[in-house]
């Protein structure tokens, strides 16, 4: 009788054990679905075409603060490099040679803020949208070998990456942040000296802070990275503001975050006193922006994603019909039912899944307006006290589709007060002085990203979009390939579909 009891009990054991294996081993397989790696990759090697030189004639060139256009210049590249600007340059007979009459060249676009996942078709979507620098901002392994790629042959934006996001939790709690977010998680100093030791090894540019991370941590990480010379950027953890300014962190990822700060500040609840909520950020955001000015905090923007929570929350549907959603990864727009990841009703995180009653709606509608206009309210005072904004767009979040949401986000920051020049300076001059590269600027000895347009972006913003040609590395991209490159991205999307979205097409 006993040894049949014990039979029993190892039986049961072993049957949870294995329905436990078989949780954990679905769970990983959608985690790794939704990180877009699945899709198949677009090899557009032989569509873009090499040019040791180039030589674009009579164009306005933007000049170096984005102010204007300097009239009728060429621009000689050679090996990817500028090499000569000015009026009437020597044609060398070798130079492939575009006319850019009543054309605008600008800098090529930086997005300051992306999350590739494992979605490498992505790559191409920047580059057809003249977005030839990207910042990744939750870096793996797998996007290190993707820049050493591109470093190799040139067929790619520039990448600066960030660490895997880092977390301070203990135990458990640790391992399934390690495990779910692909996360650096430590809570000693032991453990953050080697595991920073190793982001440095590693080839990261930066050390990505997230929001959870408690003081004590958060102290110890800043003083490890001074001592192995990484900037630590990203989040605002769990410190106030006044400890931060202190901290020592480079960067603020998100304007978001710091308006989040001025909601715990103010102590009420939003969705009842909004006005009132207002005022005080008014005046509070003043302050603020002084303060990050004084510590040399530099700020990424992310205004149209948060200008976008209203309409996904409420009227997601019609949010969908206005982005560029056929060419967005389908596996991380479909998501997975284990989590609320993707971006189609149902799956997307940020709709509303509050009580079905007509108060408590209103209550949500009013926090997430109210929100929006904090955004704006806090990039005004930004830019009002000279803080250094770099554009950028969180994309692969939710309605963000990459590449083409820098083009939402500089409209988004005219909006909120910026001008058609500072915009621009946002997404070139602003990120390429910051990461100290030769990019960002239309100058000799700068590197070869270009964006030719058939409009003023200085006239309309909306002219970013306009695009003829974009120069990066040694490579030239007409319309004609841009479109080849679309389309392909295209079909190789739809392969890879679950989940009709035809619905949703323009």
């Amino acid at each position: 009788m006993k040894k049949l009891w014990l039979r029993r009990v190892l039986y049961s054991v072993l049957i949870v054990l294995g329905l436990l294996l078989c949780g954990f081993l679905w769970a990983d397989n959608e985690l790794n679905k939704v990180s877009g790696k699945l899709v198949k990759g677009v090899d557009f090697s032989s569509v873009i075409k090499q040019s040791k030189i180039t030589h674009i004639r009579n164009v306005n060139v933007l000049s170096e603060d984005c102010t204007h256009f300097m009239k009728n210049q060429d621009v000689v590249i050679k090996d990817g490099i500028i090499v000569r600007l000015g009026k009437d340059q020597v044609i060398d007979e070798t130079a492939v040679v575009i006319d850019g009459k009543e054309r605008y060249l600008i800098p090529g676009l930086v997005d300051s803020h992306v999350h590739l996942k494992e979605s490498r078709n992505d790559l191409f979507l920047y580059l057809v949208n003249g977005v030839t620098y990207i910042r990744e901002m939750a870096g793996q392994p797998v996007i290190l070998e993707w820049r050493r790629s591109i470093q190799k042959n040139g067929l790619g934006p520039r990448m600066y990456v960030a660490s895997p996001p880092i977390f301070s939790e203990n135990g458990l709690a640790g391992y399934y942040y390690s495990w779910t977010r692909q996360a650096v998680n430590y809570s000693n100093k032991k453990d953050a000296q080697k595991a920073i030791k190793k982001i440095s090894g590693q080839g990261y540019d930066a050390i990505k802070m997230y929001g959870f991370v408690n003081p004590q941590m958060f102290k110890t990480t800043i003083g490890i990275a001074e001592q192995n010379h990484i900037p630590v950027i990203g989040h605002i953890p769990l410190v106030n503001l006044g400890t931060f300014y202190q901290s020592g962190q480079k960067e603020v990822a998100h304007i978001e975050e710091i308006t989040v700060k001025t909601i715990d500040e103010f102590g009420k609840s939003i969705s009842k006193n909004p006005q009132e909520y207002l005022r005080f950020l008014t005046i509070r955001s003043e302050q603020i922006a002084q303060k990050l000015k004084e510590r040399n905090i530099s700020v990424t923007s992310t205004v149209w994603l948060c200008e976008s929570f209203v309409s996904q929350r409420f009227n997601l549907d019609s949010k969908l019909k206005e982005i560029e959603l056929k060419y967005a990864n389908p596996q991380i727009i479909e998501g997975t039912p284990l989590y609320k990841l993707g971006w189609l009703p149902g799956r997307n995180g940020y709709e509303y899944n509050g009580k079905d009653d007509p108060d408590a709606k209103k209550l949500s509608l009013t926090f997430w307006k109210t929100y929006a206009e904090a955004i704006h309210i806090m990039t005004r005072a930004l830019v009002n006290h000279k803080v250094t904004i770099m554009a950028g767009t969180d994309s692969n979040v939710a309605t963000v589709v990459p590449g083409f949401s820098l083009h939402d986000e500089l409209e988004s920051l005219c909006n909120s007060g910026m001008t058609n020049s500072q915009a621009l300076y946002s997404a070139t001059v602003a990120p390429g002085d910051w990461m100290k590269s030769k990019t960002g600027k239309i100058k000799e000895g700068y590197q070869s990203d270009l964006v030719l347009l058939a409009g003023n972006p200085l006239s309309n913003i909306k002219n970013t979009k306009a695009i003829e040609y974009v120069f990066f590395n040694t490579y030239i991209m007409n319309k004609v390939q841009i479109k080849t490159i679309l389309k392909g991205i295209e079909d190789a999307n739809n392969e890879s579909r679950k989940i009709s979205i035809s619905e949703y097409l323009k």
